[in-house]
């Protein structure tokens, strides 16, 4: 040994244990029924559950952590008291649970449960009346032909008869602990018991045991092990060191065959995205070992919310918590899934233990490289020669020889003892040995004792999982410091003080995400974009920041010190999983403390005595601390140092089941959801805001497309989750959309109001003046329903209603239609309890308020995620008011194209302005094209101001701007164009014409016009033409807008290089008709001589010409210098118009074209593109074969 410890009257914080407990039945109150155990009053009293009581429990209370005495008798004993007869199995059983406190701080219990006899008179009277209560209540209700052998059953399982029958009830010890040493302490336990049990009194009373665990055993320091002694032998408990990960005591070797790796795996996705999590089973420890175990593995990050592995019947009331949580339940015999009435399931991870199963909720990513992760456990446990499989458990298997050769070894090392052959390391082992024969009790063993073999087998399986657990949660390790090992150049320090940090923290940004999310995986970025908006997360982050004022956080310096090794020095994982194993296998067999020994307490005459099988009443006095006073400890200071970092509810009032505790936590709840909502809200108007900025050239590129569809998912999560608290019964798996429904299936038995002119918007009025019959009125809340409920057989209601937000919020309508949901009062009352959010009329409205406060901000969420989906489109062509009657003598046709492919041709009937379809989704439109039919005479022939493209689902209005003739004989004789256009921002019919869609017809350059026209003017705008298209081409994919307008659109580069070509055109006609730069082109071809440049020219000339097509000189201009973008050859061309002939005689001295310097800086210009690979769309390019 290196030393030895005792801490006698010292702090609660350095004791191995807090407190000792002991729960059972009060023989003065008598049995009183478990109303929260919700049991069937039909079965058997004996098979009922009572409440139990703290009987005693030592100390009285600690410096830190008061004794609550409710909660741990309910966490002790969760189903209340059970009753047994000898006609049943007397087994003990353990499990643990865990107590989390406000400063964020947890306790341990471990509990070990035993049926003891009763001897008290008024207990036995009270079964024996309620079994002949019950046995007389069954025969009423039953034909006595029904129960022919009733009287007769006296005796069996399910019955009590005091003259026949032995009564006996449970019992539970507990110990306390500040830390999970549940190896320990479950063999202190065991030990206790086995001395109550067996008919030899122990060599000291049971309260010397007691108070030597409470007040003479210290905690070990880290990096150390340290050996007490229990009742029948010694104990050993070893704690990791400063560079080693925190202690971790339960199996998770247990728990990945319990639930197998692959789920596992999916468990943990599913906590560190912070789903609500319910663990069901049987087994309590079970429920610990599972909840423990995926905690463990989320270094270096913690678990911010609701924590409670175990919850009994009282608390069931915590399955509504609108937060996240991790909760275990004890399925009771035979129960259903169910039977379970779990209020909503949108966003809950259901895990049976029992059936070795995990439902996780829709759209959860995977884990990053989870199939190569999954294959390194699988490789561990083998190593281990642990079953991977699900639902296999190790038992240790032994030789029939071990037992008797384990003996021979130990009486020759103690032969060798007594000659003196032994050195220091020899007799620690030696003592070892001897320690593990006291408690087999010898080779053979006492009864109920274990061979020393089975000792020596169950000790090699102690150590074998204790190395197990280290390597499992080293994988897991590896892969978050591979994954978040360079995320400190990511953190924001913009503050000056820890003050001014804290009061503007909710303003301003910690972390970089999006330039995080840009240097990743890309295969990585939906599950890190997901968790970077997560409590833990933040909570990390936030560690970071204030660590430049305080001190940091353990674990998050033990991850910031293991990044710095792994910066210095490069070691193979499988080399660190060794190495973290050999330091628990080396404090495990060779103990670095002794604490000390168990000795005789100053007892009163009598105190003390053996009774066999029954626990004694113990003498408090001398169980209470003596000695120095409780101080203060340090580690008070260090743990709260930062309790403002906790996002936790008060954690304390969770576990009170009084009905003002109760009401309280709702009402935490409650303001929970309206804080949560108002930052979320902040944060994708501000996410929306950053993406505009960027698009508009400001900041850096990003990944906010995914943040943003990160956020809007949230948000549908934070729907779900309000929606959900205080539901009256389980209405379906979405509480949000059982609440649609049922206004819905309301609304259809009234009939409906007409909408009322003054909640049209005057775009909407403006396109009815021209639609021979009504517009769907798309603000109509039942008509979403409808609508969504169409679009697919296949999606669950948890996708419906996320299809129903995503369209509400695109349409800037979630806030009026969820008002409008909420004013149907009778139903609210009908579907929620008193405390229920939606039943806060304040917190309601504010809600509602920041909910509006998204109509700021244009989102396409519902257009860009739901692409299968068939729409209907409503098109409207509006002609010149003056010459609208020309629209009669035409027959139009038009192709509406977008960002997921096109509508085809269309034929509008004559004498119409308009048509209604239905075609798959075609996204944003971005292009039109506009025709008519090919027909004789002078009158076919139409001027369009613009056509009016109307989405009845989302009530988007997509303005395409024309203002040219169509027809032959007038402007530039097409009979079909290609239009540009964008979405009309809602209700500002006078913001219609400014647009950066088609542009408008160029007159011809007059004068007037040649002054305006600029040589200047027109290289900057070339110039901006190209910049935006560079811009465009260094944007993230998925964050590019339309190339269609940045090439055609208004300040395109279409319109750019047309103005750069009209500059100094010469014009002798008489009247000053319109000229078209495409008559200049088609005859410079013409004069041109042979070459390979000339020759690429003219065959691109050449098959424009020869397109079937009839797009006019202004569409087959549009379509050379698309095509000439498209191949890199506009730069080549430029020069070969500027040197032709034809242009002295078509120019003047100072136009742009016959100044060299100008055609080369344009063609420089144009030579920057060439990096780019651009992709016309198809409308543009149809019918030309190049």
């Amino acid at each position: 040994m290196n030393g030895s410890a005792a801490v006698t009257g010292g702090p609660a914080s350095c004791r191995f244990a807090h407190y000792f407990v002991v729960c059972g039945v009060d023989t003065e109150t008598g049995l009183e029924p478990d109303d929260g155990a919700g049991e069937n009053f039909e079965q058997s009293p004996i098979r009922r559950s009572f409440k139990s009581k703290v009987l005693v429990h030592h100390p009285e209370s600690t410096d830190r952590h008061p004794f609550n005495k409710d909660a741990i008798n309910m966490l002790c004993m969760p189903r209340g008291l059970s009753f047994c007869t000898q006609a049943e199995r007397l087994d003990p059983r353990f499990h643990s649970f865990t107590i989390a406190f406000d400063d964020g701080t947890r306790s341990y219990g471990f509990v070990h449960t035993f049926y003891e006899e009763v001897t008290s008179p008024q207990i036995i009277t009270a079964m024996q009346t309620l079994c002949q209560m019950h046995h007389v209540d069954s025969l009423e209700e039953s034909d006595a032909e029904s129960l022919p052998g009733a009287p007769g059953c006296l005796g069996c399982v399910g019955t009590f008869d005091p003259t026949r029958d032995t009564l006996y009830v449970s019992k539970a010890l507990c110990l306390i602990t500040p830390l999970p040493f549940l190896q320990a302490s479950q063999r202190f336990l065991a030990q206790l018991h086995q001395a109550v049990t067996s008919q030899t009194a122990p060599p000291l009373p049971l309260e010397s045991y007691i108070h030597n665990i409470l007040y003479e055993v210290p905690l070990p320091p880290p990096g150390r092990s340290l050996r007490f002694h229990g009742v029948q032998g010694p104990i050993v408990c070893q704690r990791p060191g400063p560079g080693e990960l925190p202690l971790a005591d339960y199996p998770l070797g247990e728990a990945f065959s319990l639930l197998g790796v692959e789920n596992m795996v999916k468990l943990l996705t599913c906590v560190l995205l912070e789903t609500q999590v319910l663990l069901c089973s049987q087994d309590y420890q079970r429920l610990m070992t599972v909840a423990e175990g995926i905690t463990t593995l989320l270094f270096p990050f913690q678990w911010q919310h609701i924590y409670l592995p175990i919850i009994s019947g009282p608390l069931h009331h915590l399955l509504h918590a609108p937060v996240p949580f991790l909760m275990g339940i004890q399925r009771k015999d035979g129960a259903q899934r169910s039977s379970l009435h779990l209020p909503h399931e949108a966003n809950l991870c259901f895990v049976d233990i029992d059936k070795h199963c995990v439902e996780y909720p829709e759209d959860i990513p995977q884990f990053p490289d989870q199939t190569e992760l999954i294959q390194e456990l699988n490789e561990v446990l083998l190593r281990f020669e642990h079953p991977a499989q699900v639902g296999l458990t190790t038992k240790p298997s032994a030789s029939p020889d071990s037992p008797r050769l384990s003996s021979l070894v130990l009486e020759d090392l103690m032969e060798d003892r007594q000659n003196g052959n032994l050195g220091g390391e020899e007799l620690e082992v030696l003592e070892r040995l001897q320690a593990l024969a006291r408690r087999c009790g010898g080779e053979k063993g006492s009864e109920g004792g274990k061979t020393l073999g089975l000792a020596f087998e169950e000790e090699e399986e102690e150590l074998k999982a204790a190395k197990l657990n280290v390597q499992l949660r080293e994988v897991f390790a590896t892969r978050f410091t591979a994954m978040f090992g360079r995320y400190e150049e990511f953190v924001i320090h913009g503050a000056l003080d820890l003050e001014s940090w804290l009061n503007n923290r909710e303003g301003t940004f910690s972390f970089d995400k999006g330039s995080f999310l840009a240097v990743q995986p890309a295969a990585h970025r939906n599950f890190l974009s997901r968790f970077l908006e997560t409590s833990m997360f933040s909570s990390f982050v936030d560690g970071k920041v204030i660590s430049c004022w305080a001190d940091r956080e353990p674990l998050q310096q033990l991850f910031d010190s293991r990044l710095q090794r792994g910066r210095r020095i490069s070691l193979n994982p499988f080399c660190l999983f060794v190495i973290a194993a050999q330091a628990v296998e080396r404090r495990l067999l060779k103990v670095d403390h002794m604490a000390i020994h168990p000795h005789l307490l100053d007892m009163r005459i009598g105190q003390g005595r053996h009774h066999p099988g029954y626990f004694p009443k113990l003498q408090a006095d001398v169980l209470e601390q003596t000695g120095n006073p409780m101080r203060r400890f340090r580690a008070l200071q260090l743990q709260t140092k930062h309790i403002f970092l906790r996002r936790n509810l008060h954690q304390s009032r969770l576990l009170d089941p009084s009905p003002q505790a109760v009401t309280h936590t709702h009402r935490e709840f409650v303001d929970g959801l309206l804080n949560e909502c108002r930052l979320k809200t902040k944060r994708m108007l501000m996410e929306r805001m950053e993406k505009e900025n960027v698009e508009l050239g400001h900041g850096g590129a990003s990944i906010s497309g995914l943040q943003e569809n990160t956020l809007i998912y949230g948000l549908c999560d934070l729907l779900e989750r309000t929606w959900g608290h205080g539901l009256q019964m389980k209405q379906g798996k979405s509480a949000l959309w059982s609440h649609l429904v049922h206004h819905q299936a309301a609304q259809g038995k009234m009939e409906a109001p007409a909408e009322s002119p003054g909640t049209q918007n005057k775009l909407f009025i403006y396109l009815s003046e021209y639609c021979s019959f009504p517009l769907c009125a798309h603000a109509d809340l039942c008509c979403s329903c409808r609508f969504v409920q169409t679009m697919s057989d296949g999606l669950s209601e948890v996708a419906q209603a996320r299809a129903w937000i995503h369209l509400a919020l695109e349409k800037k309508m979630l806030s009026q239609h969820l008002k409008e949901l909420l004013t149907h009062q009778e139903l609210l009352r009908q579907l929620y309890k008193p405390h229920a959010f939606l039943l806060c009329e304040e917190e309601r409205e504010q809600f509602l308020f920041h909910l509006l406060s998204l109509n700021t901000v244009d989102y396409l969420c519902f257009t860009r995620v739901f692409t299968s989906i068939c729409i209907p489109y409503r098109v409207v062509i509006i002609p010149m008011k003056k010459l609208s009657i020309a629209m009669a003598t035409v027959s139009p046709w038009v192709c509406v194209s977008g960002e997921l492919g096109d509508s085809g041709v269309i034929q509008i009937p004559k004498n119409t302005q308009e048509i209604f379809f239905q075609c798959k989704n075609l996204g944003r439109l971005s292009t039109l094209q506009l025709g008519v039919q090919e027909t004789t005479g002078l009158l076919a022939k139409c001027l369009v101001d613009s056509v009016m493209v109307y989405n009845e689902i989302t009530g988007h209005t997509y303005r395409f701007p024309c203002g040219r003739w169509l027809g032959k004989g007038v402007g530039d004789g097409s009979l079909e164009r290609v239009l540009v256009g964008q979405l009309v921002s809602p209700g500002v019919e006078e913001d219609a014409g400014r647009w950066t869609g088609t542009p408008p017809e160029l007159a011809s350059p007059s004068q007037s016009v040649r002054a305006v026209l600029g040589s200047l003017g027109m290289q900057e705008d070339m110039r901006e033409a190209a910049n935006n298209l560079v811009k465009h081409f260094h944007k993230p994919e998925q964050e590019r807008g339309n190339l269609t307008v940045l090439l055609c659109g208004e300040g395109g580069l279409v319109l750019a290089l047309e103005k750069f070509l009209l500059h100094g055109f010469k014009s002798g006609r008489l009247f000053q008709r319109n000229v078209f730069v495409w008559d200049f082109v088609e005859k410079a071809v013409v004069s041109m001589e042979t070459g390979p440049p000339c020759d690429s020219l003219c065959h691109y000339i050449n098959a424009i010409n020869g397109s079937p097509r009839n797009i006019g000189k202004e569409g087959k201009f549009q379509l050379f210098v698309c095509l000439g973008i498209r191949d890199r050859l506009l730069s080549q061309w430029l020069p070969l118009l500027a040197e032709c002939s034809l242009t002295a005689r078509t120019y003047e001295d100072g136009a742009l074209l016959r100044d060299r310097a100008a055609v080369h800086s344009l063609c420089r210009i144009l030579q920057t593109l060439h990096e780019f690979s651009i992709t016309l769309e198809a409308a543009l390019i149809k019918g030309v074969d190049l």
